[in-house]
């Protein structure tokens, strides 16, 4: 009696890369099919995954479908091109014919011309399949070595990030280039390794840094404008700004906070390029939050965003708070949070808001554990006082008297230490107390040192106009400077009756204004 013929089905598949590099799925069919013909086995179907990846874990849907379908028991015997068509990793290799065998389905590969039925087939199987194993680690060194290089040569890794593209107009595949980009189909920009500048997402990432820059605008409340923004160009050209997804994840489409929050923390808009490589194989992705980890490089691309709007970008994000969610629909700044008092009291006067307006208000009144007589105060006006006290020191202030008053305090600050030595030595101060007397001393030397007047005549120059035009100067640059140069306020009322410097500030109070104590000032309130 003739034995039946085999049931035989082929299996081929070719990653991405291979393709370009011309490898051929056809190919792989003409061997299958002739190897089968060869055999006298009857071939029924050729399972293909294109542009798919053999390394451990990758998706592979026909390959599941083949697996299934021998559970079924459609077929009595697998054949492939090459072992490494089927898989590059051992473990997965070696699980996946270890199910074949428990299931009596052989398995056959064209060249490696090896029956994995017999002895010396399975020791032969097993030596290829790591032979195919370090293939891909070497592979995966390799390509670490050439992202690394092309990083140090300035060159980008991977999909342009928004607000660029290659710049290969008469050709383009990007998301938002067909009907939307004005130069689609325009003669190439770059030869498509260097990136380009985007003419409408470009002129989206300059307005995102703008709009935060402003002081009043959240992640999400920014994704809402963007989503109802129409950008006109000097042509008249006008589109609806939009985001372009990213391939095989997203599509085309609505801003949304995380894309707003992406940009924000992205340092490459400031022509660097960041890139953390790695030696170990399969080593983790680096996160946002490790940025300051990663080694920047001079990118080849143009820059986008000052590295002075970056850094400002960065000090508003750290003050803000990480936790802060954008339910509400500004931002609000609160730059006194930490230094106002209430003069009555002696509590802390918080940051609060209502129908969005800023208010502050007595830390006891909030938490009800006293009956405080201060009242709450609308933040524009006793921000506005306090500038208008700092304004009073500097009216009269000149270089000269500037210089004598840095020397005095470097000298009173001296004489404190000395004094805290002393103490210290003879038992009577703490460790904890002689070290903050020592810190507060070096601290002042390096920040007030009288060898170098020009460092307080540029400190005066800079804050000055920012407080002859508080109205006009932005909520974060008021923090900045009220946190520099105020140690504690106190109100009573409606009124500041006392202010605090710090010591920073202290060479630029004027001899007419009135001391109260150690750093400070009495208000005429």
């Amino acid at each position: 009696m003739e034995k039946p013929r085999l049931r035989a089905v082929g299996y081929r598949r070719v990653s991405m890369r291979e393709q370009i590099d011309g490898h051929s799925l056809d190919a792989q069919e003409k061997n299958i099919r002739d190897y089968a013909t060869s055999q006298g086995w009857d071939l029924i179907e050729i399972y293909t995954d294109a542009g798919i990846s053999a390394k451990k874990d990758s998706h592979r849907p026909d390959l599941e479908r083949l697996m299934g379908d021998a559970e079924a028991r459609k077929f009595d015997v697998i054949v492939v091109d090459k072992i490494d068509r089927f898989y590059r990793h051992l473990a997965g290799l070696l699980t996946a014919l270890d199910q074949l065998r428990s299931m009596d389905i052989s398995f056959a590969s064209v060249q490696e011309r090896l029956d994995f039925t017999s002895p010396w087939g399975k020791l032969m199987l097993t030596v290829l399949g790591i032979l195919a194993e370090i293939y891909l680690d070497n592979l995966r060194q390799e390509t670490i070595k050439g992202k690394q290089q092309r990083a140090r040569e300035g060159l980008w890794n991977g999909l342009p990030p928004y607000g660029y593209c290659k710049g290969l107009c008469s050709a383009c595949e990007d998301s938002n280039g067909k009907g939307y980009c004005p130069d689609f189909g325009k003669p190439n920009k770059s030869d498509g390794k260097c990136l380009v500048l985007h003419p409408v997402d470009s002129e989206v990432v300059k307005l995102v840094f703008s709009w935060y820059l402003s002081g009043n605008q959240s992640d999400a409340s920014i994704a809402e404008k963007l989503n109802s923004y129409q950008l006109t160009f000097p042509d008249g050209f006008t589109i609806q700004v939009r985001q372009k997804g990213h391939p095989g994840v997203s599509v085309a489409g609505p801003f949304k906070k995380d894309l707003v929050r992406d940009m924000l923390n992205r340092v490459f808009y400031t022509g660097k390029l960041p890139y953390k490589a790695s030696s170990e194989i399969g080593a983790r992705k680096t996160k946002r939050s490790e940025l300051d980890e990663v080694t920047l490089y001079e990118g080849k691309h143009p820059p986008l965003i000052s590295e002075e709007d970056f850094q400002k970008v960065k000090e508003m994000r750290l003050m803000l708070g990480s936790n802060w969610r954008a339910e509400k629909p500004t931002a609000q700044i609160y730059p006194l949070t930490g230094i106002l008092r209430c003069g009555y009291c002696g509590k802390a006067m918080r940051g609060v808001s209502s129908s969005g307006r800023r208010y502050y208000r007595d830390a006891s009144r909030i938490e009800r554990s006293t009956n405080c007589q201060q009242d709450t105060l609308r933040a524009e006006v006793v921000e506005r006082q306090i500038a208008d006290v700092l304004l009073d020191t500097l009216k009269d202030w000149t270089a000269d008297q500037g210089l004598e008053r840095s020397k005095a305090v470097v000298a009173e600050a001296e004489a404190r230490y000395e004094r805290a030595k002393e103490l210290y030595l003879l038992g009577e101060l703490d460790r904890d107390e002689f070290k903050k007397e020592s810190d507060r001393y070096e601290h002042i030397q390096s920040t007030l040192s009288y060898s170098n007047p020009n460092a307080i005549i540029t400190l005066v120059n800079s804050i000055r106009p920012a407080l002859e035009n508080w109205d006009r100067t932005l909520p974060i640059e008021k923090k900045k400077l009220l946190r520099m140069a105020v140690q504690a306020a106190f109100v009573r009322g409606n009124v500041i009756v006392a202010v605090q410097l710090t010591d920073s500030f202290m060479p630029l109070v004027t001899q007419k204004s009135c001391s109260c104590g150690e750093g400070g000032i009495r208000t005429r309130g």
